[in-house]
């Protein structure tokens, strides 16, 4: 081997030595960083998981997160990598401008790690850097990259550019060099583009003052000039459940079902009643393994057959002209919206339009591990503000397993059925334009199979 080839054999051994060091540094980093991350879990005012979102520690009892995450949150909870759940005591800090919340907790002596530290100066361009977080629940996934630039971009001011990795979970992760050293917060991703990233410089985070605590978003609310607790306002009308009484027989059971679910296409009981052995006939029809005599006809069963024998009684309610001409521009709405869920891949298996004072309800049935939304639209010039809630009968209570309460006239609930079953979805009116009017309403609910 002649000298040139040997120094240059050298070198690559030198290269690749240092290249090992510098691997095993970054993963005692990682080690130590990882346990100051924390998923940030905000919950709505049922106290049901909103979101995830991502949280790093500053000292013991301080961590820093994005402020969307928290954003009108009722309450916050943290959850550590080895899943111990703690809840957040307040707001100690906050600038929606910088995006930028400061949280308090209080630790138990068990939970240990090291504090992260913020970099005063900013990053260089090409400085290679690190993200630790939680994309799509993900956690403590580890990304990196570089640093692209420093930039001022518009509606957030001064940004770091960079190339790592993050996905909707990562906002509030800690974007860092290689020793651990915090550059700033992860807090926004640019669709359309190859690896847009931003975050909020460390600079900005620090310059926040602590100004004491800030309590969340209250859970109560003022339903019909009423200031309540938001749970106390949705109460589920059972009347309509479902459940017959057990000291029925199985054939009265199954005429039960049919006298309620006609009632839920607004068909007095008489005019049910009369058409009885018709609706019978329509069950043998439709499902000839099923003997009302001895089988359990289910409520979607009674309810297809009712559809399809009588119908929906639209004399049921009589409207006003222009309370229909309402309606009718709903219902358009609503037939365009189904349109696109089906282009979209989304299936819509219900819509519900019609006038709403305090309250409404309706009895879906959903399937278990689909997962769904219900999506509400109101007269405006009536309604200001109308919340869902979407409850399962569980263990004898009305348990809500999906609820949209924030002040706007379009609320949206979106969950992932637990089981198949009959759910309540229920609607109610938190504000009205003119008071004591009744306004109109359109829902629709669309389901899609998890992929």
């Amino acid at each position: 081997m002649n000298g040139r080839l040997r120094l240059f054999a050298l070198g690559m051994l030198v290269l690749v030595a240092t290249e090992g060091v510098r691997g095993q540094d970054i993963v005692a980093m990682l080690k130590t960083v990882k346990p100051a991350v924390v998923t940030v879990i905000p919950q709505n005012t049922f106290g049901l998981d909103d979101g995830h979102g991502t949280g790093f520690f500053i000292s013991r009892k301080h961590l820093v997160t994005n402020y969307h995450v928290i954003e009108g949150a009722s309450s916050v909870k943290i959850r550590f990598k080895d899943s111990a759940e703690v809840d957040v005591l307040h707001i100690v800090s906050q600038d929606s401008a910088s995006d930028i919340a400061i949280l308090e907790v209080l630790l138990p002596d068990s939970i240990a790690f090291t504090p992260l530290k913020f970099k005063p100066t900013l990053p260089e361009q090409g400085e290679r850097i690190y993200v630790v977080g939680n994309p799509l629940e993900f956690e403590q996934s580890v990304s990196d990259g570089i640093v692209s630039s420093v930039r001022v971009v518009k509606d957030y001011g001064k940004m770091i550019q960079f190339t790592a990795a993050i996905s909707g979970g990562n906002s509030g992760s800690p974007l860092m060099d290689g020793q651990g050293i915090v550059l700033g917060v992860a807090s926004v991703r640019i669709n359309g583009g190859q690896n847009l990233n931003f975050a909020i410089p460390a600079e900005r985070v620090q310059a926040l003052p602590l100004i004491g605590k800030i309590d969340f978003k209250p859970t109560q609310k003022e339903y019909d000039g009423v200031m309540m607790n938001v749970r106390d306002a949705f109460v589920v009308d059972t009347s309509l459940i479902g459940k017959p009484p057990d000291s029925l027989s199985l054939k009265e059971q199954n005429v039960w079902r049919m006298r309620t679910a006609g009632q839920r296409f607004r068909w007095p009981i008489e005019v049910v009643d009369k058409n009885m052995n018709r609706l019978m006939r329509g069950v043998k029809r439709n499902y000839p393994k099923v003997d009302v005599e001895v089988d359990t006809l289910t409520m979607s069963q009674a309810r297809g057959v009712v559809g399809e024998m009588l119908g929906y009684n639209k004399d049921g309610i009589q409207y006003p002209d222009e309370i229909q001409a309402k309606l009718s521009t709903i219902e358009l709405g609503l037939q365009y919206a189904s349109a696109a869920m089906l282009t979209a891949g989304a299936e819509p298996t219900a819509t519900v339009a019609g006038t709403i004072g305090s309250h409404g309800q309706i009895w879906q049935e959903f399937k278990k591990d689909m997962s769904y939304a219900v999506m509400t639209i109101s007269d405006t010039t009536a309604i200001q503000d109308i919340d869902v809630a979407v409850f399962r009968f569980v263990d004898g209570a009305w348990k809500v397993i999906a609820s949209d309460t924030d002040d706007d006239s379009r609320p949206m609930a979106a969950f992932e059925a637990p089981e198949s079953d009959e759910y309540a979805i229920v609607w109610r009116v938190a504000r009205r334009t003119k008071k004591d009017e009744e306004g109109v309403f359109g829902s629709i609910v669309v389901g899609a199979s998890k992929r």
